[in-house]
């Protein structure tokens, strides 16, 4: 065994110590990024680019989030409220300490100051203004994985909030788990009234079918269902609905079968009296389809293929039989008293001045066409109602609308929602006294809740008048200028095949009964996979692009003729049997085309095939083989009654050996006769057998008679 000294195992002892402190000390460097917020209003790592909300709780971040209360509104001589909120996703508990709240009495002048301040870029240099603590409290420890809310008061008169003047007003929170920047707002006690106009969206997100099933419009439509809580939430609000008409044709194309939820919901959209406007079928990507060259928005060209007319009753005391609605009738979100015409929303920054020209151009020369388009993307002092050469345009505030979208998609996280709601008040507070338009951009999730704060920003703000489409688009334009913005080249060159397919398609079905239960299906399905609620999931979208594509190939590949192989002929006449295979949901009607050039062979060239949904057929084509014998081949073509060839053509073979019959024939009847005669002979001698023993026979018989006496 060898000794070890006591001086050298301290050495060692010292030296694994150092490492030790070494270890620690990398993983507090590496664990301290961490450790502050992951918000967008983090003070100390900001986000580089602005997102809907903080992410609190992820799994080893502890998060603290700072939300006034009443949405940021702190009337000049009230007490200001903020809720910290302390999310602890780490895996170690949070110190007790204080949460400290801090406020600048130099009020942000502009709405983009305030996405400055809580939204600040990576690489920005900052110049920070001078805080003032105003309220602390202390707070207790918090373990791994929970959630504290801390309601600090800031008292109006201690800390002179009543020498506020009417702005918005930066506020920084800090404590255990981080810090966060938020705004209170001071509100104008004499604004003067002012034009608000909120828009929102009534879609059903990113979607691969042309229509809503059954099933998807029972969990949209229940109680606490997405279309469900944006009905709720505008219900009792001024706000302009932008219905997608593929929801309201979904539920009404199902007649008496569609979920008593979803007629219940679209009674109630169709009661509401909010003015409305229909987006394109399936809220279809405007500015992709004007890059694509088209000369008009796609539409559905009819959705007879979606109903049973069994779900559909003849009204009481007609004698007309019952008869799904029309295009248009399936199709309208309003009255015509609400319903606001030839109206167009382009997603946000995808409409340069190519895109709203056009839309204008490809109007019907009586339609009075209104585009909506982002602020930012618009230069010129032409306010709210505005025109580019001919084209009419509606300009919304793109902050504000970006601030009332982050709100939507807090959905049901209070805290998360509240801090934004804070900077949406903020930004109408400093988007001025004129009119004003703003949207709710499309969110991906949202709540009854969180839709109506967001509209309760702008409708509620000092001053709002509600104002109608209707009443902006009577407004006089004034001139500006659409700034160019490039095209989405992904999304146009997948359209273009879409397009190239859908051809391909409506020649393929010319092979079924019903062809527009193909093609019908086929563009709702286009219209719904260009549409706007893919533009911010692009790889879940190109991969919805390649298995619409793999879906059509295979489509087209759904009927042919499944070859046999070689088939021995030996007749002179007879049926050669052909199998055609039908994978499509629906029947077709074909004409099965038979040639071959031997002339050995007369075939009937023409054989009708009526093909019923996802079986195989057997269609016998008639043969007729001349004297001769050998290899040979049949090639068989499915074509559509318009003569559109369908499937692959297939070839046959056949051995034919058409002299076999009269061989076989001839071997049978020598056989037969062989047997007939061979029964004869066989007679003959059997009836010359019983003559020769007859009389030797008769003379025995006394002799057996005497003796037996």
């Amino acid at each position: 065994m060898t000794d070890i000294s006591p001086a050298t195992a301290r050495a060692r002892r010292g030296r694994r110590g150092a490492r030790v402190l070494g270890w620690l000390a990398a993983a507090a460097i590496v664990i301290a990024p961490l450790a502050s917020p992951a918000a967008a209003v983090a003070e100390t790592s900001p986000s580089p680019t602005p997102s809907a909300s903080p992410t609190p709780g992820a799994p080893g971040v502890a998060t603290l989030i700072a939300a006034p209360a009443s949405g940021g509104l702190v009337a000049n001589g009230s007490d200001a409220v903020i809720s910290v909120d302390q999310r602890n996703g780490s895996p170690r508990a949070l110190p007790a300490g204080t949460v400290s709240v801090s406020l600048s009495r130099s009020a942000l002048t502009s709405p983009q100051a305030v996405v400055d301040w809580l939204r600040p870029a990576e690489d920005a240099d900052e110049t920070l203004p001078v805080f003032e603590e105003v309220a602390s409290t202390d707070v207790t420890e918090l373990a791994a994985g929970d959630e504290r809310a801390t309601n600090v008061s800031i008292s109006a008169t201690e800390k002179d909030l009543v020498g506020l003047a009417p702005g918005v007003y930066p506020v920084v929170a800090a404590g255990p788990g981080g810090s966060a920047r938020t705004v209170i707002t001071v509100p104008r006690t004499d604004a003067p009234p002012r034009s608000v106009t909120v828009i929102v969206p009534v879609t059903a997100g990113a979607r691969t079918s042309g229509m809503l099933t059954a099933a998807e419009l029972s969990e949209l439509t229940a109680e606490n269902g997405a279309l469900s809580a944006v009905l709720d939430a505008v219900t009792g609000t001024p706000a302009v609905l932008a219905v997608d008409p593929a929801i309201v044709a979904s539920i009404r194309v199902l007649g008496s079968s569609a979920p008593a939820s979803a007629t219940g919901w679209l009674t109630s959209l169709m009661s509401l009296p909010n003015e409305r406007f229909a987006l394109q079928f399936g809220d279809a990507d405007l500015a992709t389809q004007v890059h694509a060259g088209l000369t008009a928005p796609l539409e559905p060209t009819t959705l007879a293929p979606y109903a049973d007319p069994a779900d559909f009753s003849a009204s009481a005391g007609s004698t007309t039989p019952a008869a799904v609605p029309d295009l248009r009738q399936l199709l309208a979100v309003g009255t015509a008293a609400n319903t606001v015409r030839d109206v167009f929303w382009p997603a946000g920054g995808t409409a340069g001045p190519d895109v709203v020209t056009t839309l204008d151009a490809q109007a019907d020369a009586d339609a009075d066409v209104l585009t909506l388009v982002p602020s930012d993307t618009v230069a010129g002092d032409g306010g709210v109602r505005a025109a580019a050469g001919d084209a009419d345009l509606l300009v919304y505030d793109n902050l504000v609308s970006a601030e009332l979208a982050r709100v939507a998609a807090a959905s049901d996280d209070a805290p998360v929602r509240s801090a934004e709601l804070a900077a949406a008040t903020a930004q109408v507070a400093l988007s001025g006294e004129t009119p004003i338009v703003t949207t709710i951009d499309r969110p991906a999730a949202s709540s009854r809740t969180s839709i109506r704060a967001a509209i309760s920003a702008v409708t509620g703000s000092a001053g709002a008048t509600p104002t109608s489409l209707q009443d902006l688009r009577a407004a006089a334009p004034a001139q500006v200028t659409v700034a160019d913005i490039p095209a989405a080249a992904d999304r146009v060159a997948a359209l273009q095949r879409f397009l190239a397919d859908e051809e391909r398609l409506a020649t393929f079905a010319t092979a079924l009964v019903e062809p527009t239960q193909l093609t019908a299906r086929e563009r709702t399905a286009i219209l719904q996979l260009i549409g706007d609620g893919w533009l911010n999931d692009p790889t879940a979208w190109a991969t919805a692009v390649a298995q619409h594509e793999q879906n059509t190939e295979s489509t087209l590949d759904a009927v042919g003729i499944a070859n046999p192989g070689t088939i021995n002929f030996l007749a002179t006449s007879a049926p050669i049997p052909v199998t055609v295979r039908n994978d499509l949901p629906w029947p077709v009607s074909l004409v099965l085309f038979a040639e071959t050039g031997d002339p050995r062979l007369i075939v009937q060239k023409a054989t009708v095939v009526e093909a019923g949904a996802q079986q195989n057929t057997r269609v016998d084509v008639p043969v007729e083989a001349r004297v001769g014998s050998g290899d040979t081949t049949l090639s068989l073509q499915l074509r559509s009654t318009a003569a559109v060839p369908i499937g692959a053509s297939e070839a046959i073979g056949l051995t034919v050996r058409a002299e076999w019959e009269s061989v076989g024939i001839t071997a049978i009847v020598l056989v037969v006769v062989v047997l007939i005669a061979g029964g004869v002979i066989r007679t003959i001698l059997k009836l010359r057998r019983r003559r020769s023993e007859t009389p030797s026979g008769q003379n025995d018989v006394p002799e057996q008679q005497e003796y037996t006496e």
